[in-house]
């Protein structure tokens, strides 16, 4: 792997992080906003939910960025693994009927897209 594809892929991890932090953070603050930007109704015991979300997403997202090689690779596994059950929570709440198909984006594509891109820069990490 090249030098500039190296970069791409620790600038894309960061990327990752940051965003995983901002997920967190707003989940965190504001669990009703949070339910409402992915498609759910607001139910009160869902707050709780939407904080245990929040703090594995800014715990996790800190430690990818304050980290360096395989603890880095470590941060980036644990949060793909994340990903891979939240996309499948998202899918069998759809399936359920949980919430309506047309505001199953983000909590379907969200982590099926944070999945393609931390798998990629996890490879591109790994040569």
């Amino acid at each position: 792997m090249t030098n500039n594809q190296h970069s791409l892929a620790d600038r894309t991890v960061d990327a990752l992080a940051v965003g995983r932090i901002a997920a967190g953070l707003l989940a965190w603050i504001s669990p009703r906003l949070t339910a409402q930007v992915f498609g759910m109704s607001d139910a009160g015991q869902s707050a709780y939910s939407w904080r245990l979300f929040g703090v594995r997403d800014v715990v996790i997202g800190i430690g990818t960025l304050r980290s360096s090689g395989a603890q880095r690779r470590a941060f980036l596994t644990a949060g793909l693994a994340c990903d891979v059950g939240d996309g499948a929570a998202g899918a069998v709440a759809m399936r359920r009927g949980d919430f309506k198909r047309s505001s199953a984006g983000a909590p379907v594509t969200v982590p099926v897209l944070a999945v393609v891109l931390g798998g990629w820069a996890l490879r591109g990490l790994l040569r």
